[in-house]
């Protein structure tokens, strides 16, 4: 893949990967793991109130955290193999700018921009991909060799994470929702790819057979 590199250090004048141009945000983190704030069942928002674990807005975060999560296996396995996986690193930070603005901690209109550049990334990587790849004549099992079976799984953790946030109502959702829908794309080109790369021939489904 284009998006990996043989360094396994994030050196010179690369962009911090948390926000795109190098903007930190602020981080209010303390010294302890935990801090009990949590036990009750509630957990705080953006907008300095508090809401039941189980509400909706929670779901969607957790969601993209499980995404965030999977991709984070797929990334160890890609990088123990060919080096740093850039383009993986990058969707991860993304997800995690996603969460701050479904959870109301960064504003809406700020996700507006930011979203645009992402998507239009994704679907640049999508391109290069399928500019390597057979036309898909049959629908395919998921699987293949290992990087792609990850692949797949990230594919379809991120379809339920955009169906968590599609049932918000959050300013942001118009900006999120187009580019988790193009990141499960991304995952499933990807995987193709990686079968492609290893040598392993795709599955095709058979349909029902009596």
């Amino acid at each position: 893949m284009g998006g990996k590199t043989q360094s396994n250090k994030a050196g010179g004048n690369q962009e911090d990967p948390q926000t795109e141009g190098g903007a930190k945000p602020p981080l209010r983190f303390g010294v302890k793991s935990y801090t009990g704030k949590g036990d009750s069942g509630s957990s705080g928002l953006g907008d300095g109130l508090r809401a039941r674990k189980s509400e909706p807005v929670f779901e969607a975060v957790g969601m993209l955290d499980e995404l965030n999560a999977v991709i984070g296996l797929a990334r160890a396995a890609a990088d123990e193999k060919e080096g740093r996986d850039e383009q993986l690193e990058l969707i991860q930070s993304d997800l995690f700018e996603a969460g701050a603005h479904v959870s109301g901690y960064r504003k809406a209109a700020d996700a507006a921009d930011s979203f645009a550049r992402k998507l239009k990334r994704l679907e640049e990587w999508i391109d290069e991909i399928d500019a390597k790849l057979p036309p898909l004549a049959n629908f395919i099992l998921p699987g293949g060799c290992r990087m792609a079976a990850r692949l797949h799984h990230c594919r379809t953790v991120c379809r339920r994470a955009e169906r968590a946030v599609e049932r918000l109502e959050v300013q942001a959702k118009p900006f999120i929702l187009p580019y988790l829908n193009r990141l499960s794309s991304y995952f499933f080109a990807r995987a193709r790819l990686e079968n492609q790369q290893a040598g392993v021939q795709e599955t095709d489904w058979k349909g029902k057979k009596d």
